[in-house]
């Protein structure tokens, strides 16, 4: 992990109701990212190597999470070429399918708003609130019905996303 540049990720996790996304693109205009994520085995936390489109440009990450609670976690990110991407994906975890989702990020009132829909659903979808501190005050777009806040649910964690997915449970 030397090589890997670490920062605390605090965030509040939302599953919301499936957003219209026609109007989250008119009134927003997010960036939309196509998103593809492999759990790699790991001794220490949660490893993944992510594939991320944005119009005609690639960019490959890999993360390593160790969580501190639910919402926040030890963050350790370095950038990798394509071909890395790919050798990486030689470790991936056999009991995980890779998650393949659209990201559609953009600022409301000085906070990212991250909305993740995913092809496995087509009633509700993520949204992910970065956060600078426990008690850092954030606001929810009124376009954006909340179902619940699954912040400190392991269920809505990416990991146990492709783990459910490669289970048949989702």
């Amino acid at each position: 992990m030397n090589d890997m540049k670490m920062q605390i990720e605090l965030e509040k996790k939302f599953l919301i109701e499936y957003p219209k996304l026609n109007l989250i693109m008119e009134k927003y205009k997010p960036i939309k990212y196509e998103i593809e994520q492999i759990y790699l085995f790991s001794n220490e936390g949660s490893r993944r190597v992510r594939k991320r489109v944005e119009g005609d440009k690639t960019v490959y990450i890999e993360t390593i999470k160790v969580r501190i609670n639910g919402s926040k976690c030890y963050e350790y990110e370095r950038e990798l070429t394509a071909d890395e991407y790919e050798l990486c994906k030689a470790d991936a975890d056999p009991n995980r399918s890779p998650v393949i989702k659209d990201r559609y990020a953009f600022q409301y009132k000085n906070k990212i708003m991250e909305i993740d829909v995913y092809p496995f659903w087509n009633d509700k979808a993520v949204l992910e609130i970065e956060l600078e501190s426990e008690d850092d005050e954030y606001f929810i777009p009124p376009e954006i019905k909340i179902l619940k806040d699954v912040s400190d649910s392991k269920k809505y964690k990416n990991a146990q996303l492709a783990a459910a997915l490669k289970n048949g449970k989702l």
